[in-house]
């Protein structure tokens, strides 16, 4: 069962939509589809779930339902071969920001929401954007000022002189001073929306010797080749930064600290198998930090500082975690 009356934020777990009391219903793969069809006609459902060995593997819906009707004699065939594979779940503290976001990439339009080992839920994604549309447009709009306004002088030439003060000359992405004004908006806008930041800093190991070993201008094309890597493995919601020299940082939103670590984590990896065209191989180091109300970006940037030398401390090529 779904809750509609609830205060959402982009940041709100998917699980605050369901009533834990009301069970989705599931099938053994191996049952026969008139089972299922004899279900669906006795209750007011539009989904079930399918197993295999306590395993969610697939989905059958009233769409579903329909094509099996076209030939009574599917009714007599197991619920597998109807059903919509492979089954992604999305377990009840994930966001509706992160869950949106992976549902981009989905065969189905049905969210499957899990607590621990049960199913709490099946909701349409449009009618999750429907329940948050009214709540959530203010913010979303807000955020979209927040960034474009930095773009919104008062002609066309200080529009250009912005873009210039707010973007890094030799990777194209922001600079320190983006991310000084984003994360100031950010915190203002922390109280009401209940807004979960982490700040990711990361540098090159080892940078100075490739450019005292290759040059500098070598140096320039590993910096932009690494900024286009890192730019295609996070979200275009992610503020993604130079903060000077071989140093970068990534301001992200996200509910906890585990989800976050294995995005630093798949970064990291990517990075370290990546083939660069210059110099074959390289490494990176990362540290991570979760953004408290009130701090400022110094306080911030200090912890994150020393999460990177803990990291740099423990071999480089790593990514290690400072909360406090």
């Amino acid at each position: 069962m779904i809750v509609e009356a609830l205060a959402l934020t982009h940041s709100t777990p998917i699980g605050k939509l369901f009533d834990y009391e009301s069970k989705v219903r599931t099938f053994d793969a191996d049952v026969m589809m008139r089972e299922v069809f004899e279900y669906f006609t006795a209750y007011t459902t539009d989904v079930v779930i399918i197993t295999e060995r306590a395993l969610s593997v697939g989905i059958i819906t009233l769409k579903d339902m329909v094509r099996v009707l076209s030939d009574w004699d599917n009714l007599m065939l197991p619920v597998k071969t109807f059903m919509t594979a492979p089954l992604k779940t999305f377990h009840s503290t994930m966001s509706i920001a992160e869950v949106l976001d992976e549902m981009k990439h989905a065969r189905f339009d049905k969210i499957v929401v899990t607590h621990l080992d049960d199913l709490v839920g099946v909701m349409d994604q449009r009618h999750l954007l429907s329940l948050c549309y009214n709540q959530l447009t203010p913010f979303i709009k807000h955020e979209y000022n927040m960034l474009t306004s930095l773009m919104g002088m008062v002609n066309e030439g200080e529009k250009g002189l912005l873009k210039m003060a707010t973007t890094d000359t030799l990777t194209g992405i922001g600079n320190r001073r983006l991310l000084e004004e984003v994360f100031q908006a950010h915190q203002s806008l922390k109280e009401r929306y209940s807004i979960t930041l982490f700040l990711l800093m990361f540098d090159i190991d080892g940078f100075k010797g490739i450019n005292d070993t290759y040059g500098h201008n070598i140096g320039d094309l590993v910096l932009k080749e690494l900024t286009s890597l890192v730019s295609r493995s996070i979200r275009k919601s992610d503020l993604f930064v130079r903060w000077g020299g071989e140093e970068f940082a990534i301001l992200l939103r996200y509910t906890d600290p585990l989800t976050v670590m294995k995005i630093a984590e798949q970064i990291r990896k990517r990075i370290d198998e990546h083939p660069f065209k210059t110099i074959t191989h390289l490494t990176c180091s990362f540290g991570l930090t979760l953004v408290q109300p009130g701090e400022t970006l110094e306080m911030v940037m200090d912890r994150a500082d020393k999460a990177l030398y803990c990291a740099k401390e423990e071999g480089k090529n790593s990514v290690h975690l400072e909360i406090r």
